[in-house]
């Protein structure tokens, strides 16, 4: 019977894992604990055993995996100190005084915080979406939606993604060509997520308190904390690889710094909301998220785990076992990463164990249509997997932040997701056609 089920293919147990993180957090698990426990399970059930919790554990001494819950904290931190100098509150009143519709707003704040490629960065949009809804009309899932699309809406291409790099790199595209084919697919997210997600929020203005238009220098108190953490964040992602430092621990180190700096910059003059800032730490719902970062980490290091003296993963199983069957190579262009969207949650993840296979498979030096046709449909379904994964940082985090079950918010992606499904089809199509 052991023996069986060691024996069982690895999409099975990958599959498996995902529905009973789903399930055992509907019947009131808290996620990270529902997380970490089919980590385990599945670590068990692949046959790595002790060598495969070790393995576990030793990756959470790379300073990326150990930075992330660091940044994570900080970044709850950062919010909470806006919200208790009062800058939040005028960030607000800014952003109402220059534009009155609350559809633009709501989507619009987790688009400007998209632009800044920081791991669990809904975390930070998620205070910024529920002040805009302060009379409670939305419920819980109707700002998890809006919060986790529109944050992601820029990933397709935006060149400060690792993801975006890592594509380019294993396309061999020129980045411009990249860019070009690529963000006809951010404006597909656009119009999913306005049709399927904003259109049934009820249309209205914001009132705008005496409707005065700010000072300069309530619009910099404002947003100034903001604005020191994206430009920092953005100058060290393009400097940091300069000095070997590339990818996400580029990304996280910039957040780190930038991040002490814009603290420093809210409690200047306002140092008396120290100490009831701190209290969040006392906040059992801040470890919760802690802990979720956490469990995610370790998951990402059960299905990459090596499993023989050859290295062969969670991951390479999956794949071997699709090609094996005789799957056509269009369907697995696109089943590949989408298994890998879903395995590992984040664009990086997917690109990095998909694309080198993907890009294998259609030979040496193909072309131009069919290299950008290939790209586009498996990037789309990477992404598509990624914002459907169960250990996506952002999607966790917002379903935390907004205190519903995950399992309910899937109602609300599967339309935008069919728009960008449908899309990529036409312009893989399109692509393959007419280059």
């Amino acid at each position: 019977m052991i023996e069986f089920l060691l024996h069982i293919p690895a999409y099975i147990k990958v599959g498996v894992s995902f529905a009973g993180i789903l399930l055992i957090n509907r019947i009131g698990m808290s996620l990270g604990f529902a997380i970490i426990l089919c980590s385990l399970a599945l670590s068990l059930w692949s046959g790595t055993g002790i060598p495969g919790l070790i393995f576990q554990a030793k990756s959470f001494g790379r300073p990326e995996n150990y930075l992330l819950p660091v940044v994570i904290l900080l970044l709850l931190f950062f919010t909470e100190s806006l919200n208790k100098t009062g800058r939040m509150e005028r960030t607000i009143t800014t952003l109402k005084s220059w534009f009155k519709s609350r559809r633009m707003l709501l989507a619009g704040l987790p688009a400007l915080v998209g632009l800044l490629p920081m791991p669990g960065g809904a975390v930070f949009s998620a205070p910024l979406v529920a002040s805009l809804d302060s009379p409670g009309e939305l419920d819980a899932k109707q700002r998890v939606a809006i919060n986790y699309w529109f944050r992601h809406i820029w990933e397709y291409w935006w060149p400060l993604y690792p993801g975006v790099i890592l594509g380019i790199r294993y396309a061999e595209l020129p980045a411009v060509t990249f860019f070009l084919i690529q963000i006809p697919l951010t404006f597909a997210a656009v119009l999913g997520g306005y049709f399927f997600i904003l259109k049934k929020i009820k249309k209205g203005s914001l009132e705008n308190p005496g409707d005065v238009t700010p000072e300069f220098t309530d619009i910099f108190s404002a947003l100034g904390p903001i604005g020191i953490l994206v430009i920092i964040s953005v100058l060290g992602s393009a400097v940091l690889p300069k000095i070997g430092l590339t990818g996400t621990l580029s990304s996280l180190l910039s957040m780190l710094i930038g991040l002490i700096l814009a603290i420093a910059l809210v409690f200047s003059g306002n140092s008396s909301a120290w100490t009831s800032s701190l209290g969040m730490l006392k906040n059992t719902g801040t470890w919760q998220m802690v802990l979720l970062v956490i469990s995610i980490l370790a998951f990402s290091a059960t299905i990459k785990a090596p499993l023989d003296p050859a290295g062969s993963t969670l991951v390479t199983l999956m794949r071997d076992e699709f090609i094996n069957a005789g799957i056509p190579l269009a369907a697995v262009i696109m089943l590949i990463p989408f298994i890998s969207g879903i395995a590992t949650g984040v664009a990086f993840g997917f690109v990095g164990a998909s694309f080198p296979i993907v890009f294998a498979l259609i030979g040496h030096n193909p072309p131009l249509g069919v290299t950008a046709a290939t790209t586009v449909c498996a990037y789309a379904f990477g992404y598509m997997g990624m914002m459907l994964s169960p250990i996506h940082v952002c999607f966790v985090v917002s379903c935390e932040y907004f205190k519903t079950p995950l399992f309910e918010n899937y109602r609300y992606l599967i339309a935008p997701i069919a728009v960008i499904l449908i899309a990529s089809l036409i312009l893989s199509g399109l692509y393959y056609t007419l280059m």
